[in-house]
């Protein structure tokens, strides 16, 4: 009996905690630095399945390619998992510029999808 509690709140637990795909954290001091930084206007950073933004979830949510963009990214944390995704990613960025990273060539064509 104690078996089948304790499979029901870990299936319970696991359901709940992933049943939010995503969540966004609007006008982010992170995405602002980082956006301060890159010299862009609009900036995101994703860890995990949070996207943090430089801006309100309004503007975010207006500009369908950036949101395609940022949730490949939540993707690709859900598929290699947070250690992994940041290692590879890391190792990417010191031998490859910023479009030819793997991971930011998947999201770059994500952006191009049709609307």
């Amino acid at each position: 009996m104690q078996k089948i509690l304790l499979v029901f709140f870990f299936m319970l637990f696991t359901s709940i905690a992933f049943s939010q795909k995503f969540r966004i954290v609007e006008n982010s001091r992170i995405a602002k630095v980082a956006a301060k930084i890159k010299k862009e206007d609009k900036y995101a950073v994703t860890f995990g399945k949070t996207i943090f933004i430089n801006c309100t979830k309004e503007e975010f949510f207006a500009e369908p390619w950036w949101v395609r963009h940022e949730l490949v990214h939540v993707e690709q944390y859900k598929k290699y998992g947070i250690p992994r995704f940041l290692t590879l990613y890391l190792l990417y960025s010191i031998f490859h510029h910023y479009a030819d990273i793997p991971f930011e060539k998947e999201a770059i064509s994500a952006e191009k999808l049709e609307e």
